[in-house]
């Protein structure tokens, strides 16, 4: 096991450099300018010269990309142009706002998904299977700005249970969780229900069952545990891509986490920032999948001597 996370950790680096390298060119492949950006539309061009030397973007871009992976090494991300401040501490600043809706979200996710995937493929075929499945592609094609408006509109002003918006309690997080729950939930139900029907035909099934166990027994000891297998992956990268600050739902609720520091660092041009966001999402889903990597030895044994 600890040969595998080493490879692993080993293939992680890889693929973070390589993130880093596409990231970086498509950062300066934008047509804009950070120094005018900084400077102001009236500033004169001596102005934006002086400034853009002191960001050291008049020199070759392999050299500013040279001059990131030094810093990076040293564990520094570098200036925000915008804030004049540490990229490590705006997102030390917009992390913990940002872990707690996207866990948040992500239990809602599964609170939602998996006992519909249980449920659907335990009734296969049969009417309340397609009503649930009919739904579940009704959730997955909502747009999320869209349902979180409504909910807003509904259950924060018409009907003020839920506050209209921004961080704070739990009272807070129940309407983006809720958002991200509907519209992420198929995913899962859908995911579970596929991977149950499969292992039910498999020969230990039939065997349990003609020994006459309940069910329930059938399900909760033989099939589940077998099908959650594709339902971890998917969750592993789920979580790990929520952690990294989902956009839309932030910029929704007005929720001031890491995705709108992201799409502010977009729109700005603040390039320190955006690959600073970049690399951390790509971080924390290779983290993710060593992590579920990891559980599946525990979910299924066999693995380990596969």
């Amino acid at each position: 096991m600890l040969s595998y996370i080493v490879r692993r950790l080993g293939g992680a680096l890889v693929v973070l450099f390589g993130i880093s390298v596409v990231t970086f060119i498509l950062a300066y492949a934008v047509p804009s300018d950070p120094a005018r950006m900084i400077a102001g539309p009236k500033a004169s061009m001596a102005t934006v010269l002086a400034i853009r030397h002191q960001l050291g973007l008049d020199r070759p871009l392999y050299v500013q990309y040279g001059a990131y992976i030094w810093r990076l090494l040293h564990l520094n991300l570098g200036m925000s142009y915008v804030y004049n401040l540490p990229v490590t501490t705006l997102i030390g600043q917009r992390f913990l706002p940002t872990a707690t809706l996207a866990l948040s979200a992500w239990i809602a996710e599964l609170v939602i998904g998996i006992p519909l995937g249980i449920y659907t493929a335990r009734r296969a075929r049969k009417l309340s299977d397609y009503i649930v499945s009919i739904l579940a592609l009704i959730g997955i094609s909502l747009l999320i700005p869209w349902l979180g408006i409504v909910l807003l509109y509904w259950l924060g002003f018409k009907i003020p249970i839920f506050p209209l918006g921004g961080a704070g309690g739990i009272s807070h997080l129940i309407l983006p969780a809720l958002t991200y729950g509907i519209t992420g939930a198929a995913a899962y139900t859908r995911l579970l229900k596929s991977s149950m029907l499969e292992v039910l035909k498999q020969d230990y099934v039939r065997t349990a069952r003609a020994k006459g166990a309940t069910e329930s027994r059938v399900i909760n000891r033989h099939v589940l545990r077998n099908a959650l297998i594709p339902v971890i992956t998917y969750g592993g990268i789920d979580i790990g891509y929520l952690l990294g600050g989902v956009v839309l739902l932030e910029v929704t609720f007005n929720w001031n986490g890491l995705g709108i520091l992201a799409y502010n660092a977009i729109s700005e041009s603040d390039i320190p920032v955006i690959m600073g966001t970049v690399l951390l999402t790509a971080l924390l889903v290779v983290l993710f999948n060593l992590l579920v990597d990891i559980v599946y030895v525990f979910v299924d044994p066999r693995i380990r001597y596969g």
